[in-house]
């Protein structure tokens, strides 16, 4: 499963338009991993990826998976880092007038290819250097405006791929998300 939604997911990214994708998939299923390489795709080609949750501590789980399957690559440009990868920032609402200064720095300069966080990402002060894919994950606990004021957080649409865990019926996914591919 697992490959063939990535080979979806890479075919809909070479597209000349940007990629609508809804994921389902169980809890420890993979939707993680398979973002992951999604995000990984746009950061090789010297864009940016946000992953946007609905609160704190799934935001908090999702870096610390991310920076964990990554390992040193999530550190570059820092004596610890590869020389090849990325730097993740974390921003949420909670984090520290300095740290939510690093990490915005971080966003605005490309410095941080992989940017997780809660609607704090959504916030004005929020500047991408490059947003090229947005995945949201269990999207039900997002508004259409709110969704609506990520997508233009770039010149061009990023593509955007949506997560969740919860089963929905083809038929009633082609309803509420008509607008998006199903996997």
């Amino acid at each position: 499963g697992q490959i063939e939604v990535n080979s979806e997911i890479e075919s809909d990214m070479q597209q000349p338009h940007p990629m609508h994708r809804l994921l389902q998939g169980e809890v420890g299923s993979g939707k993680t991993v398979i973002a992951l390489r999604a995000m990984l795709s746009v950061i090789e080609s010297g864009g940016q990826a946000a992953l946007l949750a609905p609160t704190e501590v799934l935001a908090s789980q999702h870096f610390k998976t991310i920076e964990k399957l990554l390992g040193d690559l999530a550190q570059a440009g820092t004596l610890q880092g590869s020389g090849e990868g990325t730097q993740l920032a974390l921003l949420t609402g909670s984090l520290s007038a300095s740290a939510k200064r690093e990490a915005l720095g971080k966003i605005a300069n490309g410095e941080a290819g992989i940017v997780i966080g809660t609607h704090a990402l959504i916030s004005d002060g929020v500047e991408f250097h490059d947003l090229a894919l947005v995945v949201v994950d269990e999207q039900h606990r997002f508004g259409v405006a709110q969704r609506a004021k990520m997508w233009r957080k770039n010149k061009i649409p990023p593509h955007i791929l949506v997560m969740t865990a919860t089963p929905i019926p083809r038929t009633l996914a082609m309803t509420f998300y008509g607008d998006l591919d199903v996997s």
